[in-house]
Formats: C-alpha cells, sequence, structure tokens
C-alpha cells in the first residue's frame, strides 16, 4: 500500500485526542453528615489519584473514524507487481548534444563531448541511451540503443555547424524518439551553452510527463568575442570604370580591454584591401577599405578578422554581380516614335542597381531569339503579328516580363492587343476639362509601393486623351482616371506577368514625363513586371535560397563542392537549404563556365552573443502530456491506478458510519443519563 499524499498521515497524531479526553475522568466523593468526630482518634488518610479508561468501545470507536478520515486524506493506492516491476525496469537516456556556431568555441566543443561520454558510460547496464544533434535542426544520430560503442562512434565524428540554435526543434526530437521507446521514466539531458537565442518557439511544445529534463550548461569563463557581422557594398562610377567600395561593420561583446585587430578583403580570392582597427570593449566599428577596381561577371567576397576563441564569426562573405543588369528589349518602330520613347529611354537609363540595358527593336523583328537573354519585352504602341505574339507569349510564360503601352495606334477601333490583357473601344477626349489624372491608385502594390507616402505625387500629371480599356477576364485593375476608366492593367501569365499601360507615356497628350513622379513609377514598372529583384549581398544559414525560375535543369555547388540538383513544382520555384558558410553557385545543367546566380552564406550574429540564458527557461512554455505513450501501454503511474481503485472514497464512507455509530453509542444506556445524588438533610424534631 502506497500514498499519494503521504504528508496527511500526520494526522495519525491526533489519535491522542479522544485518549486524552478519557482519561481526564474524575471521581467525586458523595458528602454524608455526620456526628462530630471530636472524640475520635484523627488518623491520617492517604488517598491516590485514579486516571483509567472505563469506555473502551466508545474511544476505540472514535480512534477508528479519525484514523479513517486521516487515511482517506493520504490517498492510499495499491501498488501492483508491474509497478514495482517499473521501479526497476530499465531507464531510457536521450542525451541532446547542441552543435550550434557557437559550439564551437575553442574551451566549449571539448567539454561538451567529454559530457556526453560521461553520460553515456553512467548509464547502467540495461539502460538505453540515444543521441539527438541539432542546431537549428535536430537530428536523430543515433537511436535507442544499449550499445555504447555505437553511441561513442558517433560523438567522435561529431562537429560544430555554421547554424544557429533551436532548442524547440530538439526536444521535438526527442518527443519522437520517446514516444517510440517503451513507457519507462526517461531523462533528457540537453548539453548546451545556452545560447540566448536558442529559446524561441517553445511555448505549446508537449513532453510526455514520464520525462524529466535537465540540462548541462558548457560555456567559457570568459563572455569576450568580436566578430564581422555584416558589409556594406556599393558601386562607385568613375571616369573609366566602375570601382567597388566596401565597409565591414565588426563587433565587439564583453571585451576584458580594447582590441586592436587587422581585417582583411578579399574578391575573388585575391587580397584587395587591409585596414587596422581597434574594436571597444562592447560596441561596433566600421571598417572601410579603399575602392577596388569591379571584376567582370560573379564578384565573390570575403572578409576576414585575426582568429580569438571563436573563429567561426571572424569570416564574413557576400557575393554580388559585376554588372546588375536588367536586359530590355523596346518594339518601337520609325522615326516619328523616337520622339515619342526618348523620355521612357532616357529615364531607364538612370541608375545603376540594375543597370537597364534597352535594346531597341523595329516592327516585325521580334522573335525568340531577340527574347532569349532578355528579362522584360516593353511593345510601345505597335501591333504584332502572329508569330510575334506567339513568342512573346512564350516568353511571359516562362517568366518574363511584358509592358504593353496603348497609344494612339492601338486605341483605334478594331486593333489587336498584345498578348490580349484588355480590348480597346476609341479614345477618351478630356480637352474640355483641361485634362485627366489619376484617381484610385492601389498604393500597397509593388508598382506604386514608392508614392505610399506621397500619393499626391502621381494625382499631380494630367491626361488629355487616352484609351478606353475594359480588362480581361483574370487581369486586375491597378489603377484608375478619375472618370473611372482602367489605367494601369496586371494580368500573371504563367510564370511571368503582363501589364497593359492605357496612360499616356510621351508628352504629345500628357505631362506625366515631365512630372517628377515620373522617373520612380518608371523603375518600379521595369523591376515589378520583369520580377528582377536585387540578389542580397548574403543570406542567413539555415535560410533557402530560391533560385531564378527561368533556370532549366539547375545544378548548385556548396561552398564545400557537394552538388545539388534541386526541382521546382509549377508555382514555386527550385530552393536550395543553406547549410554551410561561404559562397554557394549556381550552373545551368552542368557546371561548367560562369554560374548563373551565387548567393553568399553567414551566420546570424546572434550566435556570436555568447551570453547565456537561465537553465530555467529551456521548459518556458513545455507542456505535460498525462496520456499513454504511442508505444503501448506500459506501467500505469500512481495517479492511474489511484482512479481506477479509489479507496479514499470508501475509507470516507467507512468513517462517516463510525461516526454516527459513535453518535448513537454515546447517548444510549447508562452514558446517556445524567446520574444525581440526592443527600436527605437531618431531621428535626418538632419543638
Amino acid at each position: 500500500m502506497n500514498f499519494l499524499v503521504p504528508a496527511f498521515l500526520a494526522g495519525l497524531a491526533a489519535l491522542a485526542i479522544p485518549i486524552v479526553m478519557h482519561l481526564r475522568h474524575r471521581e467525586k466523593g458523595t458528602p454524608v453528615l455526620f456526628p462530630s468526630l471530636m472524640f475520635l482518634e484523627q488518623l491520617a488518610i492517604r488517598t491516590s489519584k485514579r486516571q483509567r479508561i472505563t469506555d473502551w468501545p466508545l474511544l476505540a470507536l472514535r480512534a477508528l473514524a479519525l484514523a479513517l478520515l486521516v487515511l482517506a486524506f493520504a490517498r492510499p493506492f495499491a501498488a501492483d507487481s508491474a509497478e514495482a516491476a517499473a521501479a526497476d525496469a530499465p531507464k531510457v537516456s536521450v542525451i541532446l548534444l547542441d552543435r550550434s556556431m557557437s559550439m564551437g568555441h575553442s574551451e566549449v566543443w571539448p567539454a561538451a563531448i567529454d559530457s556526453a561520454r560521461r553520460i553515456v558510460r553512467e548509464a547502467g547496464a540495461q539502460d538505453r541511451v540515444a543521441l539527438i544533434l541539432f542546431d537549428d535542426e535536430a537530428e536523430v544520430a543515433h537511436t535507442l540503443t544499449t550499445d555504447r560503442a555505437a553511441i561513442d562512434a558517433v560523438l567522435q565524428t561529431a562537429k560544430p555547424t555554421a547554424r544557429g540554435t533551436r532548442y524547440v526543434s530538439a526536444l521535438r526530437a526527442a518527443r519522437s524518439v520517446l514516444l517510440e521507446a517503451p513507457a519507462v521514466p526517461a531523462e533528457l539531458v540537453v548539453i548546451t551553452d545556452l545560447q540566448r537565442g536558442g529559446v524561441a518557439g517553445l511555448a505549446g511544445l508537449e513532453l510526455p510527463s514520464r520525462a524529466t529534463v535537465r540540462s548541462v550548461a558548457i560555456a567559457s569563463a570568459s563572455k569576450a568575442n568580436s566578430s564581422v557581422t555584416g558589409v556594406d557594398v556599393r558601386r562607385v562610377a568613375d571616369a573609366d570604370r566602375t570601382r567597388l567600395s566596401v565597409q565591414a561593420r565588426v563587433m565587439a561583446r564583453s571585451l576584458e580591454s580594447p582590441r586592436t585587430v587587422r581585417a582583411q578583403l578579399q574578391i575573388d580570392g585575391r587580397p584587395s584591401g587591409e585596414q587596422t582597427v581597434t574594436l571597444p570593449v562592447d560596441g561596433e566599428r566600421v571598417v572601410a577599405f579603399d575602392a577596388v577596381p569591379l571584376p567582370s561577371g560573379r564578384v565573390r567576397g570575403m572578409i576576414t578578422m585575426e582568429n580569438d576563441l571563436l573563429a567561426a564569426d571572424d569570416t564574413f562573405f557576400f557575393a554580388l554581380a559585376g554588372e546588375d543588369a536588367l536586359p530590355v528589349v523596346l518594339l518601337a518602330g520609325g522615326d516619328a516614335l523616337e520622339t515619342e520613347t526618348l523620355f521612357t529611354e532616357r529615364a531607364l537609363a538612370i541608375g545603376r542597381a540594375p543597370t537597364v540595358r534597352i535594346t531597341r527593336q523595329n516592327p516585325g523583328t521580334l522573335s525568340a531569339a531577340t527574347l532569349r537573354n532578355a528579362g522584360l519585352a516593353i511593345v510601345w504602341d505597335t501591333p504584332l503579328s502572329a508569330s510575334e505574339t506567339t513568342a512573346l507569349d512564350a516568353f511571359v510564360q516562362a517568366g518574363g516580363g511584358a509592358v504593353v503601352v496603348v497609344g494612339r495606334r492601338l486605341s483605334a477601333r478594331g486593333a489587336n492587343i498584345p498578348l490580349g490583357v484588355v480590348t480597346v473601344d476609341g479614345s477618351a477626349d478630356r480637352f474640355a476639362d483641361r485634362g485627366g489624372t489619376f484617381g484610385e491608385v492601389q498604393n500597397e502594390h509593388p508598382l506604386f509601393s514608392a508614392f505610399r507616402d506621397s500619393p499626391g505625387a502621381l494625382s499631380s500629371a494630367r491626361f488629355l486623351r487616352y484609351a478606353r480599356v475594359t480588362p480581361a477576364t483574370g487581369s486586375e485593375v491597378l489603377a484608375r482616371f478619375d472618370d473611372g476608366l482602367p489605367a494601369v492593367i496586371e494580368r500573371r501569365s504563367g510564370a511571368g506577368r503582363v501589364i497593359t499601360l492605357a496612360v499616356p507615356m510621351d508628352t504629345r497628350t500628357g505631362d506625366l514625363p515631365l512630372q517628377p513622379a515620373f522617373l520612380p513609377f518608371l523603375r518600379r514598372l521595369a523591376l515589378h513586371s520583369s520580377g528582377h529583384a536585387a540578389s542580397p549581398l548574403w543570406q542567413l544559414t539555415s535560410e533557402a535560397w530560391a533560385l531564378p525560375k527561368r533556370m532549366q535543369d539547375p545544378v548548385v555547388s556548396s561552398p564545400s563542392g557537394e552538388l545539388q540538383r534541386p526541382t521546382a513544382s509549377d508555382s514555386l520555384a527550385a530552393a536550395v537549404p543553406l547549410a554551410e558558410r561561404g559562397v554557394y553557385a549556381a550552373y545551368s545543367k552542368e557546371v561548367s563556365g560562369d554560374p548563373v546566380t551565387t548567393v553568399a552564406a553567414n551566420v546570424s550574429p546572434l550566435e556570436s552573443d555568447l551570453s547565456a540564458v537561465d537553465a530555467r527557461e529551456l521548459l518556458v512554455g513545455v507542456s505535460v502530456s498525462e496520456q499513454e505513450d504511442a508505444a503501448g501501454a506500459g506501467p500505469a503511474g500512481s495517479i492511474e491506478v489511484e482512479k481506477r481503485q479509489g479507496f479514499w472514497r470508501w475509507l470516507l464512507i467507512i468513517a462517516a458510519l463510525l461516526l454516527v455509530a459513535e453518535t448513537l453509542l454515546a447517548n444510549r444506556g447508562w452514558r446517556g443519563k445524567a446520574a444525581r445524588l440526592t443527600v436527605a438533610g437531618p431531621e428535626r424534631s418538632a419543638p
């Protein structure tokens, strides 16, 4: 017999109460009148105080009822042989070893491996041990086993990675291991440096009630660390060529004293600059390198700094295109059209991120060959032939962008609008009211996001004549004129998009090219319609790198030289998980020549912060599940046994019956009658 709340057994001391009450019985003498004793000899009388229990049945009832009440509150349950066997059953230990970048500290990783081996050695001969390696993802390196040598072999090959810390992924993996194991007591041992940035996401996680979690904190005595946290790169145009200006950001944390370090810049594997900087005890410094000539093609850069005890964050990678260009094919014909497109061509030529390269084509020359390397095709108020329409449609379906400008030629009744985004029904003349303006504009759309804070920049433009267009099914109107007619219409087609402009883009019937909003509007139009996005200088490890949709059969080379062939779906582009620090390169079909695109991967700056959190935060938001394990019904716990037997309810019923019996017994027979003694006074004779 066991008890859920054995502390209530202290109430058995209350059994002394009825005993004391019964021992307080006092015998009272009865006075008797007697003649004077003055003539009798006075003798000393010896008396003794007697205290003894005279009503044993009533005392037994009271004591038994009180004892049963105490036992009921102690919640007894019967421990069967299965539970007794569970106490001696083999245990389960799951080791969760943190292998994030911060664990690569020269004083931390050897201690972490030693702690894991010690836990394996201390496990019982029949205990089973599993090993989980985790960073921002978790890997079950070895399932539950009694083979200690197998676990030790995995520990010998384990190494810190270039990724961040995420404790919730480790605990979820441990939960999966426990659900597949017999329902025996289990211990989860987290060996970690208690990285501050890894505790997010724990809320809502459930662990089996039989599992206990403890942490083994492995940390260096000093939290001092310096790291390269970012880089800024600008293209600077000189008289003869473009140069690259690079600035690195270096962060120092908890240094004992200011530290002087040398930082080196490498471009495409060649040293390209060196600077010396003195770091504060805590804070950031910017290291500016001298501008260097911009190489052609894809540029791979690296910032290195003298190593400290955590060397993994002393190197920072970045990648960019030598010339970030957007090839544009402009289909327009005739000398008269050159004056119409003048403002558009000049506006697109301004800027270097990206550099817009315009190739002008005459009507009838548009083909798949002329569109092969283009990112955007602009059809300037020109009807297309059937072959040109087919080539343009295939170009858009493959991910290219198209802009159709509807002017006085395409606004004629019965004109064939390229790609069929709209139908035209003549022109709207606004000469009488001094021109129309923009009315409703979707400022949240990427095309107009630049005017979200200044909507008046667009409304100042006026238009004297524009096409009356009706959007086709599936099209979206992004902007309207003040009379409600559509002005800008968009429709997705395959992997690309088509934008139709009913807005006059020349100065014949409108003044938009003369407005300050023309340049940012045209730049956003080119970038959005082509889907061109400036490649980031770097991404974080643990993120995914989305490849361009138009890449056919891509093959990606990782920094370690491993090759991957990601696949794309109809709606999503191919993506590559970034697990290593360094530069990834993507090629089409085979690894040869210059890569189509590159990306650099670096560890999150949060990993460079070596300050630790309280170990109790590992369980903040983690709840306990009382459900049976998926491996089958194991030996039931104390709570389940008590719920099935319910001894305490019967004890309360019996105690209540005993109290009723005690009440009846105490008020029956001689116990319930008050004994009264009548003493007669002395008789007096009549006078």
